[in-house]
């Protein structure tokens, strides 16, 4: 890259940070025309409507500077005295130019959910907050928003996890047309039950090679017809049901975890044996349903587990699962990291791989929404160069992330169990380090 891109990129970045930082004084003058009363002297009365005016805003963009002024710039007591904003991480990030108002909106609805747990003390809202701020720095808002989920979850268990599916509201309805043909409609609200099919149709669905041109939608038609084709076949479950006495279905889901553990994670047991030294690299080919939960929540029926997507399922779903399920335990540490249980060869084994989507949940770039599905697992110390195919050597990178790894100058080094991304100078001069994978929530009161 010659000093003509460098400029260009510098330029940019520069603009983008203008940009955000002239978002502030906005809101500086927007908290000055509050504070003084100016909508009184033009008849506007309040002040959301003078902004509107001033600016052309819809009335909803209004109001949305006006409350964001109220938080993020310093307020005068009625005694007259200085009071510091609201969120005070978020306004220091958002006038230095290192977040943009798309940030601020996640934070803004983030924070308004956490001051209304009345169980939390004032210190750890307070953090709540500064993490908030924190995380805004290195993630785009769609990033930040899963953040903020997890979040949430950590500091309210009981509320995050929706209530337990009944048997009422999922349903499925088929629909015979006079032409023969079908017509189908359903809706699978139970969150484990939706993220097990999910998974089952991302494995099948998938283009059979680079000459596969049929779009998503045919492909999952195809993936249902295939089902079927395969239960009604010899020894299929609708055959076998059929039969008299009936038959038996495998379910497995996963395991839980040590009673010295933070968190469990319920994962399958493999299905296909290990790869030797001078097997095929292991794939991400079978589907495999994995959820994180706490092992004292899953004991106690309190709680909630995360499953890969980020969803979270009741503890009573996960119990009735376990319930039924091959138990295959991991312990996962105090950052909840799993155990290293890596193979000297160069195949990433079923047991690594499972561990891997644990730990990064998906892609392991910063930000990145990637699900583990979706993901190659990457080498941190190329095989080639002698590293080891282990957790301490490995991360989830999509296509593209994984090709930026590979040919866009970013490294990956592992910090504590967790994989930090450093960017080249063009993204960022000083070459600031960047948390990856599933952030973990750990808040202490300040």
């Amino acid at each position: 890259m010659g000093a003509a891109e460098r400029e260009m990129l510098d330029r940019a970045r520069a603009r983008m940070v203008a940009r955000n930082v002239e978002h502030y004084r906005l809101l500086e003058d927007v908290a000055e025309l509050d504070r003084r009363g100016v909508a009184e002297l033009t008849g506007d009365r309040w002040v959301d409507r003078l902004v509107a005016e001033l600016g052309r805003y819809d009335r909803a963009e209004a109001t949305r500077l006006v409350g964001e002024s109220r938080d993020l710039v310093p307020q005068w007591a009625l005694s007259g005295e200085p009071l510091a904003a609201r969120y005070p991480g978020t306004a220091d990030a958002l006038a230095t130019g290192a977040i943009s108002s798309a940030h601020v909106a996640v934070i803004r609805r983030t924070m308004a959910r956490i001051e209304k747990l009345e169980h939390l003390e004032p210190a750890v809202v307070a953090e709540a907050e500064s993490r908030l701020a924190e995380d805004a720095r290195e993630l785009g808002p769609r990033g930040l928003e899963k953040a903020a989920a997890r979040l949430l979850a950590h500091l309210d268990p009981d509320g995050a996890a929706p209530e337990p599916a009944g048997d009422g509201p999922d349903e499925v309805r088929v629909l015979r047309r006079r032409d023969g043909t079908l017509d189908l409609r359903g809706s699978i609200r139970d969150t484990t039950a939706a993220a097990l099919i999910d998974e089952g149709f991302d494995v099948m669905s998938a283009p059979a090679g680079p000459d596969d041109h049929r779009g998503l939608a045919a492909r999952q038609a195809d993936t249902l017809i295939e089902l079927f084709a395969g239960a009604t076949g010899a020894g299929g479950l609708i055959t076998d049901t059929r039969r008299e006495g009936g038959s038996e279905v495998d379910t497995e889901v996963g395991a839980c975890a040590a009673e010295d553990a933070a968190q469990g994670a319920l994962i399958p047991g493999p299905r296909r044996p290990e790869p030797t030294e001078t097997s095929a690299p292991a794939s991400a080919g079978r589907a495999w349903l994995t959820i994180t939960i706490d092992h004292g929540w899953l004991r106690q029926a309190t709680g909630h587990g995360t499953l890969d997507g980020e969803a979270l399922a009741d503890v009573h779903t996960v119990r009735r699962w376990a319930c039924d399920a091959e138990i295959i335990p991991m312990v996962l540490g105090t950052r909840s990291e799993p155990l290293d249980i890596g193979r000297r060869s160069r195949a990433v084994t079923d047991a690594i791989r499972r561990a891997l989507n644990v730990r990064d949940g998906g892609c392991a770039f910063p930000g990145c929404p990637r699900r583990p599905r979706r993901c190659h697992a990457h080498h941190l110390d190329h095989w080639g160069d002698g590293g080891e195919t282990c957790l301490e050597n490995l991360c989830l990178l999509c296509l593209y992330h994984h090709q930026l790894v590979h040919h866009g100058q970013w490294t990956v080094a592992m910090v504590e169990g967790r994989p930090w991304f450093t960017p080249p100078s063009w993204v960022d001069p000083d070459r600031r380090p960047r948390p990856g994978g599933r952030h973990p929530v750990q808040l202490e009161p300040r």
